[in-house]
């Protein structure tokens, strides 16, 4: 089934079926979509606010131009996505325990997000913006970080042996995060 410029929200009807469906320029509103599988639907061009998506399931979904404001997307995989025009967008969300795999995530917005626990694996962020997320226990391993900003975003710990991290912007309190492995203590 095909949706078109359709807003769904607690007052409106939802698809019975969430698979092999097609939503463009879809609105979703305060929906609790915990545990839904979305496997082979294309989002082109939507929006998801205040809507929870924990454990939502992604396999082969296209996800082009899709903005998340709000959302609760805790233990969600995108690297099940399809990787053909995969571009998202998060505003104001939890990301807690989400797993970033192989995917092209470059000038991706994270603002004001927590993103405890995550996990960013062989990944291209170029040009990705982390602003005022908290990256508490979040693991960066083999991702393309360059021009990466990271410069307002707290808890971060990576190494910059493992990512490539050229014009990558951090701050000075970022600074204890890229040198743990060095197992040094500073202090001031």
């Amino acid at each position: 089934m095909e949706y078109y410029n359709q807003v769904f929200d607690q007052s409106d009807k939802v698809p019975d079926q969430w698979t092999n469906q097609e939503f463009e320029k879809c609105t979703f509103k305060k929906l609790d979509l915990t545990r839904i599988s979305f496997t082979s639907s294309n989002f082109i061009n939507c929006r998801f606010d205040d809507c929870n998506l924990t454990y939502v399931d992604l396999g082969n979904t296209k996800l082009y131009d899709v903005s998340f404001l709000n959302c609760k997307l805790a233990h969600v995989d995108f690297g099940k996505c399809n990787a053909f025009g995969f571009h998202v967008d998060f505003q104001e969300c939890q990301l807690d325990y989400t797993v970033f795999l192989n995917c092209k995530l470059k000038k991706v917005n994270f603002i004001d997000c927590s993103i405890k626990e995550a996990h960013f694996i062989k990944n291209d962020l170029a040009g990705a913006v982390f602003k005022n997320c908290n990256l508490e226990f979040a693991k960066f391993e083999d991702n393309n970080l360059t021009q990466v900003d990271f410069s307002s975003s707290y808890n971060l710990e990576l190494n910059p042996d493992e990512n490539k991290v050229k014009k990558a912007r951090f701050s000075l309190h970022n600074l204890p995060g890229l040198l743990v492995k060095y197992e040094i203590v500073i202090t001031g």
